[in-house]
Order: C-alpha cells, then sequence, then structure tokens
C-alpha cells in the first residue's frame, strides 16, 4: 500500500517551538501541533527527523514548569487521524486515569468480569493485558520517555478501553464543572469510538499515515 508523505515540513527545529507563546495564526498553530506531537513519538520509518536534544528538552521544560494546557489546546484542533489529533485522547485518557485512580481501577476489574467483556474483545487477550505497565507507558509517552512501539501501545489501549467499557461504555458524567468532560469524552459509547481510533490510528502509524 502506497503510504503518503506527511503534510508538514519534517525538519524539527528549536524556532518551532514558539507557539508557545501564544501564536494565533491557524496555520502556524497547527504545525506547531505536529512538530510538538512528534518531538514525544518517533517516527516509525523515518518520515519526519528525530528531534535535537536541545529542542526536546525546551518542549519538555516548557510541560514540566507550565502544564499541557498549552500542548493540549494545540492538540485539540488536530482531526482523529493525526499524530496530535491522537495525542489529545491519550491526554484525556492520562487525565482520566490520575484524576480518578480508584475508580478507573475498579471499572477495569469490573470490565474483565462482565459477562459483556467478550462483545468487546477476547476474554483471554483482556485478562492478559498489564494494566499498572499501561498506565506507565501512557506517561512515559506524553513525558517524552517512551522507547517502545507507538503502534502496539496504541493496540494495548484500544484493548483496555474495551475492557473499561465492559463495566461502563460512558467515559465521563456530564458536569461542566469537569475539564475532562467534553465532545470526545462524552459522546454515546465514548469509550467504545475512541477505541476504534486508536485502533485505526495503530493502522496508519505503521503504514507511514499517522502524522
Amino acid at each position: 500500500m502506497e503510504t503518503r508523505k506527511p503534510r508538514r515540513p519534517a525538519i524539527i527545529e528549536p524556532e518551532t517551538l514558539e507557539y508557545l507563546e501564544g501564536e494565533e495564526d491557524p496555520a502556524l498553530s497547527s504545525e506547531s501541533a505536529h512538530t510538538s506531537a512528534r518531538i514525544l513519538v518517533k517516527s516509525p520509518n523515518g518520515e519526519w527527523s528525530d528531534p535535537d536534544p536541545e529542542t526536546k528538552e525546551r518542549l519538555l521544560k516548557h510541560m514540566q514548569d507550565n502544564g499541557v494546557d498549552e500542548l493540549a489546546e494545540l492538540w485539540s484542533r488536530s482531526p482523529v487521524n493525526t499524530l496530535p489529533g491522537v495525542l489529545w485522547r491519550l491526554l484525556l485518557i492520562d487525565q482520566w486515569v490520575k484524576g480518578y485512580p480508584e475508580g478507573v481501577n475498579t471499572r477495569f476489574k469490573q470490565g474483565l468480569n462482565s459477562p459483556r467483556l467478550s462483545e468487546h474483545l477476547d476474554i483471554e487477550g483482556a485478562h492478559s493485558l498489564d494494566f499498572p505497565g499501561w498506565k506507565k507507558q501512557l506517561g512515559q509517552i506524553l513525558g517524552g520517555s517512551f522507547d517502545g512501539n507507538f503502534a502496539d501501545f496504541l493496540d494495548t489501549s484500544q484493548a483496555v478501553l474495551r475492557v473499561l467499557a465492559a463495566s461502563e461504555s460512558v467515559w465521563m458524567k456530564e458536569n461542566p464543572q469537569d475539564v475532562l468532560a467534553n465532545p470526545v469524552t462524552l459522546r454515546d459509547n465514548a469509550l467504545l469510538a475512541t477505541a476504534d481510533e486508536l485502533l485505526d490510528a495503530a493502522t496508519m502509524y505503521r503504514e507511514g499515515r499517522l502524522d
């Protein structure tokens, strides 16, 4: 299958991080969303260049000092079939897992024992999932220290979401006070819909079409 080339410039330069200063130009914001995503996730087949250590250090330091709100705002504007769009969904999942650790852990255990599990995922495969290891990898990706296979991680992520959906397919309850309540988390069968999106993204990444 022929793979398309990334739409955005592949070279990651330190100057591209100027989006952190609040640039509002839509084209630059879109390019910045893609650039920052590529700093955190390596290309599968060399579609984009790896960032130099200084550029990556600048981004990670900014995230450490200021949080991920600015990146989240950039990524949230990106379509789901793009790397920043996928990272936006992973960021929502990460914030949910960290914000409600006991509730999410309980839901995962309930999902493994739910009679509906077989509707969403192979039962044997579900019980082989390393849930704590997956949570650790999720943090590594958003922290820029992940060195595993991103497509494999997305495959695991979609499986984890299907287990959680076996307990309850709704991701978040509608609550204007909750920063995680948004069109991704509040849609019908949100966990299953996000799982499908991550599964598609894994295929696109392997084929060099996720940029």
